[in-house]
């Protein structure tokens, strides 16, 4: 009987070629060749490989890692101007903090930010915790709302209090000291004793 793979098989199943001297415990040993699509794929990548490093090392026509990120932090450096042009600069002084006291919606949003990173240390209610009484006339950094705003800012290492620069945009720390005012002579239930110098609003 003769193997549906071998010469002279009537069937007409098989492409294959048989291999002369490759027959291993009556095995015989065929040649497969590779799918045609894998084989272009094959010369395919082999020309695009010549094709990116004459590309990049001779004609220049395709840009380097270096080129492209330079390119990029062109564009980054071009955008963030653009917004910077677009947007006014925040004035930080009593008048421009000034205009957020008072004003509902920016303590409101004041509010939000300050139960989200500052309720932690200095309460629900602004009646102290690790950080100081916020309720009482009592500061240890000033009381000014340009005081309020730069510590907001800069933090207070020494006190254990994080810059909150970061995190929050200027409009944000502003809304913030818009919401530490509100707090001003209220009565918070368990207040922590005072601490820094007494300065009357």
């Amino acid at each position: 009987m003769q193997d549906e793979h071998t010469p002279g098989n009537d069937s007409g199943t098989s492409q294959d070629q048989l291999i002369q001297g490759h027959t291993y415990d009556g095995i015989q040993e065929y040649d497969n060749p590779m799918p045609g699509w894998w084989v272009w794929i094959f010369v395919g990548t082999a020309i695009f490989a010549v094709y990116y490093v004459l590309g990049i090392n001779v004609f220049g026509f395709i840009n380097t890692y270096e080129e492209d990120l330079d390119e990029s932090l062109a564009q980054l450096a071009t955008i963030r101007s653009e917004h910077a042009a677009a947007q006014p600069a925040f004035t930080v002084d009593e008048e421009t903090i000034g205009s957020y006291v008072g004003d509902s919606e920016k303590i409101t949003a004041g509010a939000a930010s300050y139960a989200t990173v500052c309720a932690a240390c200095h309460g629900d209610v602004g009646q102290g915790l690790i950080g100081p009484n916020l309720t009482d006339e009592y500061w240890i950094k000033g009381n000014t709302n340009v005081d309020i705003y730069t510590i907001i800012t800069q933090g207070s290492l020494e006190k254990g209090m994080p810059p909150w620069e970061g995190a929050f945009s200027p409009e944000q720390r502003a809304e913030l000291v818009a919401f530490v005012r509100s707090l001003e002579g209220t009565n918070p239930p368990n207040p922590k004793a005072p601490e820094g110098e007494k300065i009357e609003s």
